[in-house]
């Protein structure tokens, strides 16, 4: 596992007792001595500042799983992962800490055609995908506008027709990609164990016992209570404090 060394803190107006880049440099300097837990405390103080960034999370991943915490590894993963989608070694990482884990899910169930359908979530983040659609707008605006003023090759208007109509299919893939950042929110277990019951309530059947590291995808809320589905498809009802969202 690496660690990555972000130099953007000191443009953010914490009102730390110390500077982000110090709280980043001690966080740094206790991974580097085997100090995980220290480490991981001095990334969360970051966390709670506000500062959100996927190196970040990537580090925090990384300190959380060298100090064991599964579930908490899993879930800064996911989150950096949410910031840069394409990330191989955060992909990496996150592979080799499911591998660890109690609950080894089954993705059969999941249907195919859907998690084709949100593709486009994994290949840029929502943001990434809005500011393409502007860059590719203005390209072929900027090549209509030049057409009509200056004499062209005959192939120069279907370029730029097609640079709108790409512009037209990356905006429908940045309109998926928030819709299922908002319509379909997602967390990690992090609880030793939790247990997914058939309804909102202590007194509800169990289902099953999931572990820390779990992955959900949250449905419904009653209370305190989530309801949640597995990647196998299976449903039910989580306690909130069990699980952390990843957005």
């Amino acid at each position: 596992m690496t660690i990555i060394i972000f130099f953007t803190l000191t443009c953010l107006g914490f009102t730390f007792a110390q500077t982000p880049i110090q709280i980043a440099q001690q966080a740094q300097q206790a991974y580097q001595q085997s100090r995980y837990a220290d480490a991981v405390t001095a990334y969360e103080k970051l966390i709670q500042g506000g500062y959100h960034d996927a190196d970040l999370c990537y580090n925090l991943g990384n300190a959380c799983f060298r100090a064991g915490k599964l579930g908490k590894a899993v879930l800064y993963y996911e989150k950096a992962l949410s910031l840069r989608p394409t990330d191989e070694a955060t992909l990496a990482n996150l592979e080799q800490v499911r591998s660890e884990l109690t609950d080894q899910i089954d993705h059969s169930a999941a249907p195919e055609w859907w998690d084709w359908f949100l593709q486009p979530q994994w290949i840029m983040s929502p943001n990434a995908w809005a500011i393409t659609f502007g860059v590719l707008i203005w390209l072929g605006m900027g090549l209509f506008w030049y057409i009509r003023r200056k004499p062209t090759a005959p192939w120069m208007p279907w370029v730029a027709r097609g640079v709108l109509a790409l512009a037209f299919f990356v905006m429908l893939a940045a309109a998926l990609s928030y819709w299922h950042d908002h319509q379909n929110p997602s967390g990690v277990i992090l609880s030793k164990e939790a247990t997914l019951r058939i309804g909102p309530e202590q007194a509800s059947p169990a289902i099953r016992t999931l572990h820390e590291g779990t992955k959900v995808g949250y449905l419904d809320k009653i209370g305190s209570w989530d309801k949640v589905r597995l990647a196998n498809g299976q449903e039910g009802w989580l306690e909130g404090k069990s699980t952390g969202r990843i957005r």
